[in-house]
């Protein structure tokens, strides 16, 4: 089986295959609704046959209400199958979306990394509604349309054999036709998927570097090399409906062959009397019955080719490394961290080679030109990434071997940028501890003097500090990102370069906070100015390739 086949059987399994019955039901209702359809055609050919020219005016009433009630039932049918069938679209592309979000959240921040942001988005809510329309809509109208087809076409061999298989001929080149074009678009779609999520990662980009672009003058250069993406993307677009608007011209002209070929040998044969007015009059419907799904099939067919790469996209989620899971509690006590012999790389660059260091409770520093791999180690301790060699150890503790989240429970990180989301700030900080009440955030808040700009502000805790806290202040950002830690109250706080952009009164405040902090948990600092480092603490200087270890300074 091949890839795509692979990730259909799983995407199916896994997502489709609980809704099976819902499934079942809608299809029994699409039948239902296409039975009385097929009768039609005999109503017409009793009224043409046995009222119009036998003059049995008996026959017309029950021709009458049997007509009403087919429209009716059909009716019905429809709206129940289409109301059912969108649904259940929306309950698994709910499903699939949720999943594949949490995917991305698990998944190892190396890989999740190598896929741009943009890419993503694609995958998550573009590749997943089109995988789920296949599931829920193309799939399931192959088949229906398969049994619009064997109705009329066993009807029309019992009205007549001969002119049944005439009229059958232009099938070998629809088949042929669907075949030629519907793989051609198929690789034309799968380039369209990758040049959109290019695009997208482009858009995402630009938008939040619109300060840089303003200040640097880099407008023009911006939108150029968004125009050059976009018309990548419209030129493979227009490719994608060229082909299909091929398909469909041609569709159409193999379309019109079985009217032409019922005129051609069907009209002599009224004439001669070998088929009656009434049974022409049939086939001239069931050839539209025959013909109107195949041609729905023809659709169906450029649509699945279209939509199929997105199953791959989708599945590529779902296989990403996971983050490793120790199975071990981690009961904070001692508070010693130690890296043994650690050894990192990105792209098989080495960042760190064999790096020793122990950090205690208290303040400890790590001091080292840009590039030397400090943030590098904070990330380490916090899994982000795996070790290539060596270990890390806390209070003896293997972290490999604990809990991802008891792990992630006892350590708070604060990064050099805050990471804010757009919403309140006191949700901003409540995110530390979701269990916190109100009272508690606004304790944490005050032990890091954000109060005071808070309560200040026209909403209070309640203000929205839009995305990645534009509205905010880089000293005001940070003072929030301090406050979250404090509600963690975790063990070990990571401080990744805090202070860099941040005016000589925050810098005095976190020191302050810090201090008080320092007796009752291990505190990590990476900071470039050795003026900020305060006496009597452990001090771990790194350089390129080696490094030194200071007790105190």
């Amino acid at each position: 089986m091949d890839m795509k086949g692979r990730s259909y059987e799983h995407f199916f399994f896994r997502f489709v295959m609980p809704h099976f019955p819902s499934l079942i039901f809608i299809f029994a209702l699409s039948i239902l609704g296409m039975l009385f359809a097929f009768l039609s055609p005999l109503l017409t050919k009793s009224l043409v046959d046995d009222v119009f020219i036998g003059k049995r005016d008996d026959l017309l009433g029950y021709i009458l209400l049997g007509t009403a009630g087919i429209y009716i039932v059909s009716s019905i049918s429809d709206y129940l199958s289409s109301y059912l069938r969108g649904k259940l679209d929306l309950i698994i592309f709910k499903d699939v979306a949720e999943e594949t979000f949490n995917a991305i959240l698990l998944g190892s921040l190396r890989k999740t990394q190598e896929m741009k942001i943009g890419d993503l988005l694609s995958r998550i809510m573009g590749n997943t509604r089109s995988a789920v329309y296949i599931s829920t809509y193309i799939v399931p109208e192959f088949a229906m349309n398969a049994l619009r087809i064997i109705g009329p076409f066993f009807i029309m061999l019992f009205l007549n054999p001969q002119l049944a298989l005439i009229v059958l001929i232009p099938v070998f080149f629809i088949s042929l036709s669907s075949s030629f074009f519907g793989n051609r678009l198929e690789r034309k779609q799968k380039a369209s998927l990758v040049r959109i999520a290019s695009l997208y990662s482009l858009l995402k980009e630009n938008l939040s570097m619109i300060p840089l672009i303003k200040v640097f003058g880099l407008e023009m250069w911006s939108r150029n090399k968004f125009c050059d993406q976009l018309n990548d993307y419209c030129d493979i677009s227009l490719d994608c409906t060229k082909n299909s608007s091929l398909t469909t011209s041609i569709g159409t002209l193999i379309y019109g062959m079985p009217i032409i070929l019922l005129i051609l040998f069907g009209g002599p044969m009224v004439i001669q009397g070998s088929l009656s007015l009434g049974t022409f009059t049939a086939f001239m419907s069931y050839v539209a019955l025959f013909f109107s799904p195949l041609s729905q099939l023809s659709y169906l067919w450029t649509s699945y080719k279209s939509s199929a790469p997105s199953f791959d996209r989708v599945n590529e989620i779902f296989q990403l490394e996971q983050d490793s899971n120790g199975n071990k509690r981690l009961i904070v006590n001692d508070g010693i961290i130690r890296f043994d012999n650690v050894w990192f790389s990105y792209d098989n660059r080495y960042i760190l080679k064999g790096f020793n260091a122990t950090f205690a409770k208290g303040l400890n520093y790590i001091v080292g030109d840009n590039g030397t791999g400090k943030s590098t180690i904070l990330k380490l301790l916090c899994t982000l990434y795996p070790v290539d060699k060596g270990h890390i150890t806390i209070d003896g503790l293997e972290i490999t071997d604990i809990k991802r989240n008891d792990l992630r429970k006892n350590i708070s990180m604060i990064f050099s940028d805050p990471y804010l989301f757009d919403g309140s700030i006191y949700e901003n900080i409540h995110i530390g501890d979701l269990a916190a009440s109100r009272e508690k955030v606004i304790h944490a808040a005050r032990l890091v003097c954000a109060h005071e700009f808070i309560s200040s502000s026209p909403k209070g805790y309640e203000t929205n500090i839009g995305e990645n806290g534009l509205k905010l202040s880089s000293g005001e950002k940070q003072k929030i990102a301090l406050a979250r830690a404090i509600l963690k109250n975790s063990p070990i706080i990571l401080l990744d370069e805090v202070t860099k952009s941040i005016d000589a009164e925050s810098r005095k405040l976190f020191d302050d906070v810090l201090m008080r902090l320092k007796n009752d948990k291990t505190i990590i600092i990476i900071t470039h100015d050795l003026n900020n480092i305060r006496s009597n603490s452990n001090v771990v200087h790194i350089e390129f390739d080696h490094f030194k270890i200071d007790s105190s300074i």
